[in-house]
């Protein structure tokens, strides 16, 4: 029953077009993307890839402040620890929580709580064959959004989606996979202005080559059929109809009249900020030259 739902990933650095995609694909009849459309408790620490397969080695760089403190409890190697500290952070820091756009969000947009703790009750009862137990609580978790109508695909677009895919496709082996790319000055030119990443261009070139790194080495381990890196430079200018249609053959999506009006409409170069890099630091050549230093020959150069 489960397999019936195809589940789709998009990820990458963020602010790279994890979201627009997303955007793209739900209009579709067939692909169901709900809110919230970045469900958190997948992949961050503690999350259900660490229930049932044990604790992953985090880059430190890739960690939320959330995840931090969480790894601070004294660990406990049980299965029913793990178990513990995941029902508190559902019904905890990733029921509510307060997004980029500083509203509240989080999973109790997607069901009420009772739902939620019978679906995690039904979780902690099967934990004998943990793998099992934690497909059918995220598929659990899909037919019980109260917008779910019965899709055939399932969409999320947390952007630590694709550094961890491996973990997500040992889990969900039917599962696609979208990694966004970006040019890596605009991308970075981006997170510094948002609460969630670091804030100084020069701290960020780490960051963003782990992400990298993290997102190349996780690929390597899925099937070449089920994951595609898309630029977003050439899904909003110069590829568009090429970059459409890799998109929706890797998802295994026929096209739609309503989704193909929204991607010419709504997905526009002028949206994407592209090359704002130039007039996104104080110094651009300064943070250009050091970049290639740090991270290597900047792609994509506009």
């Amino acid at each position: 029953m489960a397999d019936q739902i195809t589940p789709v990933f998009s990820g990458g650095v963020g602010r790279s077009g994890t979201t627009i995609v997303g955007r793209i694909l739900r209009k579709h009849p067939d692909l169901f993307s709900g809110a919230p459309n970045e469900i958190r408790f997948l992949t961050e620490t503690y999350g259900l890839i660490d229930l049932v397969y044990g604790m992953r080695t985090f880059v430190p760089s890739q960690m939320t402040t959330g995840g931090k403190l969480a790894v601070y409890i004294p660990l406990n190697p049980s299965i029913k620890f793990r178990y513990w500290v995941f029902r508190k952070r559902v019904l905890d820091q990733w029921w509510k929580r307060i997004n980029r756009l500083g509203e509240v969000s989080g999973l109790h947009r997607s069901m009420r709580r009772n739902q939620m703790v019978e679906l995690l009750d039904k979780l902690e009862a099967e934990l004998d064959d943990p793998v099992n137990a934690g497909r059918e609580f995220l598929f659990g978790f899909v037919r019980s959004h109260r917008r779910f109508k019965g899709q055939k695909f399932w969409m999320d677009t947390t952007p630590p989606n694709m550094i961890y895919a491996d973990h997500i496709y040992k889990l969900l082996p039917e599962s696609r996979f979208i990694e966004m790319r970006r040019h890596p000055l605009d991308n970075i030119a981006s997170v510094i202005r948002e609460p969630w990443g670091p804030n100084d261009p020069y701290k960020a070139m780490p960051w963003f080559k782990d992400r990298i790194d993290l997102a190349t080495k996780a690929k390597a381990k899925i099937p070449v059929t089920q994951h595609l890196t898309l630029w977003l430079e050439d899904l909003v200018l110069h590829k568009r109809n090429e970059s459409y249609k890799k998109m929706l053959e890797i998802v295994g999506l026929s096209d739609n009249e309503n989704m193909f009006e929204f991607f010419e409409k709504e997905v526009t170069p002028e949206r994407a900020n592209m090359g704002r890099w130039r007039n996104g630091f104080e110094d651009s050549e300064r943070v250009r030259r050091t970049f290639e230093q740090i991270v290597g020959p900047v792609e994509r150069d506009q």
